[in-house]
């Protein structure tokens, strides 16, 4: 059926089908972002809803472009994500102003659902990551190295546990936050395990981390000969796109992979130290079952002797056992350790007594 009047498009299938050319958000490579910006842009100039300006909004970000990001972002309206974005192009311009803007935005609410929880989760990281490139400290904060510059101005590039970057200036003790950074999306995080001072010893040992391109202290602005460019991608770069998730994919299932590795053998470890608590357990248990023998003939079975031998018999067998209870020997060993071998010194102690007789003082006592 013909369109209802010249040049009426079915925008609704139009939007769909640029959505999905779109593909992931943001993709790897700056030409393909490019593409998806000219395809998103599109999409929301026909009507395409809230989520598709905030997708925008996090390419925009990703190519360091705040201000075409922010404009994106307001438009998005009250979508989550779009709060996200939000944020951090606020702290892409440089400046001590942005960063406090930025701490600002962090107050407002992401909104309800599960994206507004998840975003909720990823500003609280991003304030405790500001608190520790800002000396204040935390102990929650965790980043990852992603590139560094030897030349003058030294530049590092930062990402965070919240998948924000940021664009630091690496001193001998501490990060100097210039401004955030380009993010590669919300994945971009997954690889942030370090805290800042063991990021502070990797830089001074000189590595590079993921070797990505810092980028400079300004921003960049919105261009029209990139977004054309963009326009006129080939064939092969959706192509190219897809290898690339793939191989995100593959690299990722790569780190769940060592993790649980990691965990196997915390697991192992954890099982070989309750084994050992349940063994000392057994002995504390063995130790209240050590009684001050009564009569001769407990004495005997203690000191493993007939009841009629000798007293010279009897110390010998005496400081063969009582040498093993000795203070020292057990001083770094568990409590009850300690207590079973307290118990057993007063056990042989009267053992002697019962058979060597009233001859043997109380101050010739071991132990």
């Amino acid at each position: 059926m013909a369109p209802s009047h010249p040049g009426a498009l079915p925008s609704g299938f139009v939007i769909d089908d640029l959505i999905a050319s779109a593909g992931p958000v943001p993709a790897r490579a700056p030409g393909a972002r490019w593409h998806q910006v000219a395809l998103l842009a599109t999409a929301a100039a026909l009507g395409a809803n809230g989520r598709v300006r905030s997708d925008l909004a996090g390419v925009l970000q990703s190519l360091d472009r705040p201000d075409a990001a922010a404009q994106a972002a307001q438009d998005a309206g009250d979508q989550p994500w779009a709060r996200w974005w939000a944020t951090l192009t606020v702290g892409q311009r440089s400046g001590d102003a942005a960063v406090r803007a930025v701490r600002d935005a962090l107050a407002m609410d992401p909104g309800p659902g599960p994206d507004g929880r998840e975003v909720a989760r990823r500003l609280g990281d991003l304030s405790d990551e500001l608190a520790a490139l800002s000396g204040r400290g935390t102990e929650h904060a965790r980043f990852s190295l992603q590139g560094i510059t030897q030349g003058s101005p030294r530049r590092a590039l930062l990402v965070g546990r919240s998948s924000a970057t940021f664009l630091v200036e690496p001193t001998w003790d501490a990060m100097r936050l210039i401004r955030l950074g380009p993010s590669e999306g919300p994945s971009g995080g997954n690889r942030a395990h370090l805290n800042l001072g063991e990021i502070v010893e990797s830089v001074r040992r000189g590595e590079r981390g993921a070797d990505r391109p810092v980028p400079p202290d300004e921003p960049g602005t919105l261009a029209a000969d990139a977004l054309l460019a963009g326009l006129r991608e080939d064939r092969g770069v959706r192509d190219r796109r897809l290898l690339d998730l793939a191989d995100e994919v593959r690299v990722e299932r790569e780190r769940l992979a060592a993790e649980r590795a990691q965990l196997q053998k915390e697991k192992s470890t954890l099982a070989s130290v309750l084994r050992q608590a349940q063994a000392i357990k057994a002995e504390g248990a063995a130790a209240v079952a050590v009684k001050v023998p009564a009569t001769r003939a407990d004495a005997a079975t203690l000191l493993e002797l007939p009841v009629d031998a000798s007293n010279d018999e009897v110390e010998r067998a005496f400081r063969t056992q009582i040498v093993r209870c000795h203070p020292d020997r057990v001083a770094d060993m568990h409590p009850t350790i300690r207590g079973h071998a307290e118990g057993l010194t007063v056990a042989l102690n009267a053992a002697r007594d019962l058979l060597v007789g009233n001859g043997v003082s109380r101050g010739r006592r071991a132990g």
